[in-house]
């Protein structure tokens, strides 16, 4: 009998992902993104904030420096690897778990959980994200809350472009092909990637499910999380269509 193949979350969070996002995924960008997340949600000091699909830890490292209990968990256990030596070079202490995003192993726990660059909407279909939405609202204490950082799909769909690429230092290529389907709102991206020696080769790619702002709001209101709130990025400016970004905060029933 074959092996079923896995799915594509499972096998894309390694080099090739940190090396295509690197350019974006910079030291003064995450410092912003932090600070927007301490101010919206009003952070009290020693809060225990899960820091969910944390990738390398580029979030949870400030965040514990800054005084908060930071929990990161991430499927990835090369992820969580990086994430425990980044804690280690930055002089700070943070639990790692590893885990799905859909079974997180706490109870009414978390005073904040946060979710960073369209982390959410990876999964097979709506009813696996919606337990990904239960699972974060067990987790968070009565009153607890939630930031989610999502790509807009509005702006996603008037900004469609197939195909583009970018460069790194080295003169390696990253050649970005994209599908937007329009009836299943999903965004499948895969990847070339040209060496500096001309060797090329494919990668595995993304697929990801862009959701609206109402659907958004209807899915965290049915999970008990309300006061849903969408700001367009992570310089505090108004949610539009023109917004690439899409950060939501909602709070779950005290």
């Amino acid at each position: 009998m074959g092996t079923e193949p896995k799915a594509w979350y499972v096998n894309f969070f390694g080099d090739d992902y940190l090396n295509i996002y690197r350019h974006t995924l910079t030291a003064d960008r995450t410092e912003k993104e932090v600070a927007f997340t301490e101010r919206k949600l009003e952070l009290d000091a020693g809060a225990r904030v899960l820091d969910l699909c944390c990738g390398p830890g580029r979030h949870s490292v400030i965040l514990a420096k800054h005084g908060y209990k930071v929990t990161a968990l991430d499927l990835s256990q090369p992820y969580l690897e990086l994430a425990r030596r980044a804690a280690a070079e930055g002089k700070v202490a943070f639990d790692t778990v590893s885990a799905d995003m859909r079974e997180i192993p706490f109870d009414d726990y978390f005073d904040v959980v946060i979710n960073m660059y369209s982390s959410f909407g990876y999964l097979e279909s709506e009813t696996e994200d919606l337990r990904v939405l239960e699972s974060i609202a067990r987790s968070l204490k009565p009153g607890g809350r939630l930031l989610l950082d999502m790509l807009n799909r509005e702006w996603a769909v008037a900004n469609y472009i197939q195909n583009d690429w970018h460069a790194d230092p080295d003169g390696t290529l990253y050649v970005e092909h994209r599908a937007l389907d329009l009836a299943s709102s999903r965004m499948r991206v895969r990847f070339i990637i040209v060496g500096p020696d001309g060797e090329r080769r494919d990668s595995i790619g993304h697929d990801i499910r862009l959701y609206t702002l109402t659907e958004m709001t209807r899915l965290l209101e049915g999970v008990g999380l309300a006061g849903v709130e969408a700001c367009g990025g992570f310089d505090g400016e108004p949610y539009g269509i023109g917004s690439r970004r899409m950060v939501l905060c909602a709070r779950k029933h005290a």
